[in-house]
């Protein structure tokens, strides 16, 4: 099997790392450089809090850019929230674990996996204090097929070049699970390749490769270039070994993508999903956690206004979900 080329995912985070602790230590000297003119806050009047989301290309930055904004919009208490781009969800939790985020979106699966200390999480152990600020949206596994590529099925993925996404993605972790648990294995693939979106879609318009797999919410602007600009298709995800997944793996559900926001009404194609959530650590103070999830519920009709991808039935009523890991204390302060 053919591999295209990828940072190995230890590099990947390492980088990354970097980047941000230069990026925070640029943040404080503007700061600092701050106390020199009237009117600008000092390093100590204000404090900056980090939502850790995903690729800029994606549902995660612009969720955490909205929610961010909501918050910085009725907080007068020198409280900031800001956005930051990242790999996706191994990487939040990741970055979580060690102290460096205070919040992130993450995928229910992956969550789990942190507070029990599995698959990925293993060697750190378990992240037992790992809390649900709030659900946010399903994400379903997308398989996105090029127009000539013959696949109308999971199993005629046999031999096909396929696109799993970035390494230090949760969803490349995922994919790699599911094709692991579903008895398929990468093996089943003739070649794979670790892309960014936008490189996806041009490969798969341009014929480079054969499919590319997403775990994602809809509507997406992504799947909408793909299904205009090349007639791209999406497959179905059902079958024996799919069922025989989802009885092992309680934190995915059965799901359908509604091809109506794609010009396609009345149409549903079946798959299955997982669920993408704001999460923190136990210890992140409760009174911020209270604030941060009750401007999210002041603000949710702008929210799925703004942005389609949200479930306002979730947010809403998260309880309508069974999530993987407890609520965080300080939605409490906010139901009562």
């Amino acid at each position: 099997m053919k591999s295209g080329i990828s940072l190995p995912l230890v590099n990947t985070l390492e980088i990354i790392r970097l980047v941000r602790t230069m990026t925070k230590r640029l943040f404080g000297v503007f700061l600092s450089f701050s106390l020199f003119f009237p009117g600008f806050l000092t390093a100590q009047d204000v404090k900056v809090f980090s939502i850790g989301s995903g690729n800029v290309s994606g549902n995660y930055f612009p969720v955490a850019r909205a929610i961010c904004d909501a918050f910085n919009s009725r907080d007068d208490s020198l409280r900031r929230c800001s956005p930051e781009p990242t790999p996706g969800s191994v990487y939040n939790l990741k970055m979580m674990q060690s102290g460096e985020l205070e919040f992130a979106i993450a995928q229910s699966d992956w969550q789990q996996a942190a507070f029990q200390g599995t698959t990925l999480f293993a060697k750190d152990g378990a992240m037992d204090d790992l809390r649900v600020v709030t659900p946010l949206f399903k994400e379903a596994v997308t398989i996105l097929a090029a127009p000539n590529s013959g696949i109308r099925t999971i199993r005629d993925l046999r031999g096909k070049a396929v696109d799993l996404g970035r390494s230090a993605s949760g969803r490349n972790a995922s994919i790699r699970s599911f094709f692991d648990q579903t008895g398929f294995g990468l093996d089943w693939f003739g070649s794979t390749y670790e892309l960014e979106p936008s490189n996806a879609l041009q490969e798969l318009c341009e014929g480079r490769i054969d499919a590319s797999i997403f775990v994602l919410g809809h509507p997406n602007q992504l799947i909408q270039q793909a299904l205009d600009r090349c007639e791209a298709t999406i497959v179905s995800v059902t079958g024996p070994s799919v069922s025989e997944f989802l009885s092992q793996n309680p934190v995915y559900q059965i799901a359908t993508i509604n091809m109506e926001p794609y010009g396609q009404p009345g149409r549903e194609i079946p798959t299955i999903s997982v669920v993408a959530a704001l999460v923190a650590r136990d210890g992140v103070e409760a009174s911020l956690v209270a604030d941060l999830a009750d401007a999210i519920e002041d603000a949710h009709e702008k929210l799925t206004a703004d942005l389609p991808v949200l479930d306002a039935g979730i947010l809403k009523n998260p309880k309508v979900l069974n999530m993987p890991v407890p609520d965080h204390p300080g939605i409490s302060l906010v139901q009562n």
